[in-house]
C-alpha cells in the first residue's frame, strides 16, 4: 500500500509591483555585487523618488537588519514623505557587518504590503574606528622590550596617530622573521622585560591596557598561510603542512614573486588548508580559526583591528569560515587586508568577508600621472571598496629609497592622508627621515629618537587636519584641478561644513625644482572673488583676488588651502 505523500507547501502571495506608475529611482544600489558602504553610528539617509506624484495614501517601509536588537533579525523602519514625489528614510546603523534591506509599499494604510520589484540592496557597515584611521607601524625588532613599547605610546600619540600596527609578536623561528612563527600562541622572548616573573602574554596584556588608556587602538597582524620550517606545527603535526617531494623534509615552502620568477622562502612552510582528509582538514581549520580569534580578542580590547597578511594567497574557503567566526565573536573588530587582486574579486569577496580596509600602494606610483590615476581609482571605487593608504609600508623602501630623498615625505604624506579617503599612516622611521627602511628581521639594538624627529611635527599637523575635517575622509569628492601637470598634483575637496566651501591640496613631487601651477577654480567655486584662504600647514591667511590661483611651490612643497564661504 503506497505511503501518503508529503505535505504540499503553500505558495505565498508576494507580488512585486510598484505602488505608482512611472519610473522609480533609488539613492542606493541594489543587488549584492553593487553593495554600498556606511559607518556604524552615522546617520544613513535613503530616498525613493518617482517621476509621477505619489498617491496621498502611500506608505513605504524599509525592511532591514541594520539596527535590529541583535543585528540579524528583521525590523521595519518607516519612510517619510519629503515632497510629492520623494520618500526619505533616516536610520542609524547599529551593528557592523553585511546587511540587506528592501523597500515595501502599501496603498491601504498598511493592511497589505508589496515588495519593491528590484533585488534586495546590500550594505557593509564599518565599525566607527575605520573613519580617520591613522596607523603607526611599530617594528618590534628595533623597539626594545614591551616596557619600551609602553613608554613609546605617548610619542606616537603626540604625532596624531590613533592606532598602532604591531608586526607579529609571536615567538619567532630560527630566521628571526616575525612572519616566520615558531609558536602561534606565545610572545617572542626577545620582547620580554628582564627580571619580570609574568609570562609574555601577561606582559603584552599590560601594554594593551596602557594603549587603551591613551586612546591608541591596536592592529594585530595575522599570518594565516605559513609558519616557520622548525615551528611547533611543522614538527608536531607535519601532516598539517602542504607536502613537497622535492624538498628534503617533504614540506612545501612558501613562495614569492620577483623579476626572476617564483622563489622560495626557505624559512616558511605552507599550511595545508586543502588536506585530503576531512578530519585533518577540520583540525587545521579549527586550530587556525582559534589563532585568529585569540589575537582578535586583544584587538577587541582596544577597539582595534586585525590585519590579514598576504590575503590574496590564502585559501578562500578557509577565509570565509574564519571571517564568519570572527564577525560572530568580535563584531566590533575591524579587518585590514593586504589583498592584491582584481576589482571584480574585491567586489565579490569584500562584502562576504567583511573587509573594512584594503592596503593601498601609492609608493608603487613614482610618477605624478600614474599617482593621479591611482588616486582617481581610490575615489571611483570608494562607494564599494575602502582603502588604507600609508605613505610607504614596512615591506617597501622608505621615502628616501622610493623617491630619491627623505624630503619627499612631505608631499607624499600629504597626498596619502589628504587626497585619499581618510585612512593613512607611516611605518616606524619615516618621522626620522631615515635613509633606508628599518629591517624588521632579527633582533637589533633599540632605535634612538632625537628630541625633535625631523618630520614628527609636520606629520602631526597633517594628522590633525585629517582628524578635524570630514572632507578628507570621504570618497568621490576629489576633483583634480591641475590640468595634468607633470610634477604637481592639485585637487579640490568639496566640504559640506557650514562656512567652508572646500579645500585645495597642492603637492609638488619634484624633488629638485620649484614648480609653478595655475589653478582655475572658477567652474567649481562659481564666484569672481576675492577669496580668503587659510593655509592649514603654515597657519598663514591669503586673499586671492580671483579664482585663478598662480602658485609657485618649492621642491617637495605643499599647500593645504581652506576656502571660506563668501
Amino acid at each position: 500500500m503506497p505511503s501518503p505523500h508529503r505535505l504540499i507547501p503553500e505558495m505565498p502571495a508576494r507580488p512585486r509591483v510598484h505602488p505608482a506608475s512611472g519610473k522609480i529611482s533609488r539613492s542606493y544600489p541594489t543587488g549584492r555585487q553593487s553593495f554600498s558602504r556606511a559607518c556604524q553610528g552615522d546617520i544613513l539617509i535613503l530616498t525613493i523618488s518617482t517621476t509621477e506624484v505619489l498617491p496621498a495614501n502611500v506608505q513605504v517601509s524599509l525592511v532591514t537588519t541594520l539596527n535590529s536588537s541583535d543585528g540579524t533579525s528583521w525590523a521595519q523602519i518607516p519612510f517619510e514623505r519629503a515632497d510629492e514625489r520623494t520618500m526619505t528614510c533616516r536610520t542609524t546603523p547599529g551593528h557592523p557587518g553585511l546587511h540587506s534591506f528592501r523597500a515595501e509599499f502599501s496603498l491601504d494604510a498598511g493592511a497589505t504590503w508589496q515588495r519593491d520589484n528590484v533585488p534586495d540592496a546590500w550594505i557593509l557597515i564599518d565599525p566607527p574606528q575605520v573613519d580617520a584611521l591613522r596607523i603607526y607601524t611599530l617594528i618590534p625588532a628595533v623597539s626594545g622590550t614591551i616596557a619600551d613599547w609602553k613608554s613609546d605610546l605617548m610619542r606616537i600619540a603626540q604625532m596624531g596617530f590613533n592606532a598602532i600596527h604591531l608586526l607579529p609578536v609571536t615567538a619567532m623561528d630560527a630566521s628571526e622573521s616575525p612572519y616566520s612563527a615558531k609558536e602561534l600562541f606565545d610572545v617572542d622572548h626577545a620582547y620580554l622585560m628582564a627580571g619580570i616573573k609574568k609570562d609574555g602574554l601577561a606582559q603584552l596584556e599590560e601594554f594593551i591596557a596602557q594603549a587603551g588608556k591613551v586612546g591608541i587602538r591596536l592592529v594585530f597582524d595575522l599570518v594565516l598561510n605559513h609558519v616557520g620550517v622548525h615551528s611547533t606545527m611543522a614538527t608536531r603535526a607535519p601532516d598539517w603542512i602542504a607536502p613537497d617531494d622535492n624538498q628534503p623534509d617533504g614540506l612545501e615552502r612558501a613562495k614569492y614573486w620577483c623579476s626572476q620568477g617564483w622563489r622560495n622562502w626557505n624559512d616558511l612552510v605552507l599550511i595545508n588548508y586543502e588536506h585530503p582528509s576531512e578530519a585533518i582538514r577540520s583540525e587545521i581549520w579549527r586550530y587556525m580559526i582559534d589563532y585568529a580569534l585569540f589575537w582578535a580578542k586583544y584587538a577587541n580590547d582596544t577597539g582595534g583591528f586585525v590585519r590579514f597578511d598576504n590575503l590574496h594567497s590564502s585559501d578562500p574557503s578557509f577565509v570565509s569560515a574564519m571571517t564568519t567566526a570572527l564577525h560572530r565573536e568580535y563584531p566590533q573588530v575591524g579587518i585590514l587586508a593586504e589583498y592584491f587582486t582584481d576589482e571584480n574579486t574585491l567586489l565579490r569577496t569584500g562584502p562576504e568577508w567583511g573587509l573594512n580596509l584594503n592596503l593601498a600602494t601609492p609608493w608603487n606610483f613614482k610618477f605624478v600621472p600614474q599617482l593621479r590615476d591611482y588616486l582617481n581609482y581610490i575615489h571611483r571605487v570608494s562607494e564599494h571598496i575602502r582603502y588604507f593608504m600609508p605613505i610607504t609600508s614596512h615591506d617597501c623602501g622608505c621615502p628616501a629609497q622610493e623617491f630619491g630623498t627623505a624630503d619627499s615625505t612631505v608631499p607624499r604624506y600629504v597626498a596619502a592622508a589628504l587626497l585619499g579617503t581618510g585612512a593613512t599612516g607611516i611605518p616606524q622611521g619615516v618621522e626620522l627621515g631615515e635613509k633606508e627602511r628599518i629591517d624588521f628581521i632579527g633582533t637589533k639594538p633599540m632605535m634612538p629618537y632625537p628630541a625633535k624627529p625631523r618630520f614628527a611635527e609636520f606629520i602631526g599637523k597633517v594628522n590633525a587636519i585629517l582628524a578635524k575635517y570630514p572632507a578628507f575622509r570621504r570618497g568621490e569628492n576629489c576633483w583634480f584641478v591641475d590640468d595634468g601637470h607633470p610634477a604637481v598634483i592639485a585637487a579640490f575637496r568639496r566640504d559640506e561644513e557650514a562656512g567652508v566651501s572646500g579645500f585645495v591640496v597642492v603637492c609638488n613631487f619634484d624633488t629638485s625644482k620649484a614648480q609653478r601651477i595655475v589653478i582655475d577654480l572658477g567652474p567649481i567655486l562659481r564666484k569672481d572673488g576675492p577669496f580668503t584662504c587659510y593655509e592649514l600647514l603654515s597657519g598663514a591667511t591669503t586673499v586671492f583676488p580671483h579664482p585663478r590661483l598662480d602658485l609657485l611651490l618649492p621642491p617637495c612643497g605643499t599647500l593645504v588651502l581652506k576656502f571660506a564661504n563668501a
